[in-house]
């Protein structure tokens, strides 16, 4: 479905909503349960393993399925450095989630990290000078309000990893302007490349640093290597092939919509975070949780009204 979407060769270079609501939501589903099979089963391995040998698998398929579907499309992108800042910004993005998600509860760290359209609107204000108006700057109010209602900051006992969404969320906003300004033109499999090569790159430095430094500690984003038994390797291939369809399909979605619109669709997300929490997980959201989520989404929904 996401292949029959892109133009043959480029990019996006026209508007089609439709089709990136479409997209965005199959994206979330498939992201939100990659996410939860990671809190569950994944939390012992080292985030630098784990997008090392996900970027292994992921990258020869990227290859075949480019020189199959878009043997014309050369691997240079046509914007390098552009393409590498998108890649390099969304994967700290995304360790910074993976690393808060085995330390919160789903449904919190979702909605943190949901602040995305927020800092959208901030930087499309920012760096691309689009008009936020009344309603955006409103908006921008009640999601930090949201924010600050949820997570109840305590400035004597500040929790790192209650941040750390919210530190993802300002990256990934930064990645989807990108994609959107500067990355439009780019073929979405391509993206995917460079993001995985990026992240192979990264996530083999941090093992080979932590094989020489013969440490045991496991750290936020570095450990000691996990010895991998057969259903360890069983759901990297499961989690290459859920995020491979997160990668393009963000990508897709971003190039084929306007940034605040798919930004606030991405809010399907935070829904299905919150009923795999409930039932996988058997979280229970107190009021104030509640509340907090709530103004989140009301933001997110103030901003496509906008």
């Amino acid at each position: 479905m996401i292949a029959k979407g892109i133009a043959m060769g480029d990019g996006i270079s026209k508007d089609r909503a439709g089709f990136a609501v479409t997209v965005m939501i199959g994206t979330d589903l498939t992201l939100s349960i990659a996410d939860a099979i990671i809190k569950a089963t994944l939390a012992s391995m080292p985030l630098s393993q784990f997008i090392f040998l996900r970027s292994c698998i992921s990258i020869p398929l990227l290859i075949l399925i480019l020189r199959w579907r878009y043997p014309s499309v050369p691997f240079k992108p046509l914007r390098p450095g552009w393409a590498s800042l998108r890649s390099f910004l969304l994967l700290i993005s995304l360790l910074l989630y993976y690393a808060a998600l085995p330390r919160l509860e789903m449904s919190l760290a979702a909605a943190a990290y949901y602040t995305i359209p927020l800092f959208i609107t901030l930087f499309s204000v920012a760096l691309t000078r689009e008009p936020a108006g009344r309603l955006g700057w409103a908006a921008v109010v009640l999601g930090f309000l949201g924010v600050l209602t949820m997570l109840r900051p305590d400035p004597s006992d500040l929790n790192i990893h209650a941040l750390m969404p919210i530190g993802a969320a300002i990256l990934y906003a930064l990645a989807m302007v990108v994609t959107r300004t500067k990355a439009r033109s780019e073929n979405p499999f391509l993206l995917a490349l460079i993001f995985n090569l990026i992240a192979l790159v990264l996530g083999g430095g941090g093992s080979m640093v932590a094989l020489l430094s013969g440490s045991e500690e496991i750290g936020i984003f570095m450990g000691p290597w996990l010895d991998m038994q057969a259903w360890h390797w069983g759901l990297i291939l499961l989690l290459s092939a859920t995020m491979l369809i997160g990668s393009v399909g963000t990508a897709i979605a971003y190039q084929s919509g306007p940034s605040n619109m798919i930004a606030t669709v991405d809010f399907s997300y935070l829904v299905f975070a919150v009923i795999l929490g409930v039932l996988v997980f058997s979280e229970r959201l107190g009021v104030p949780q509640v509340v907090g989520i709530s103004l989140i989404a009301c933001a997110g929904i103030i901003v496509t009204r906008r």
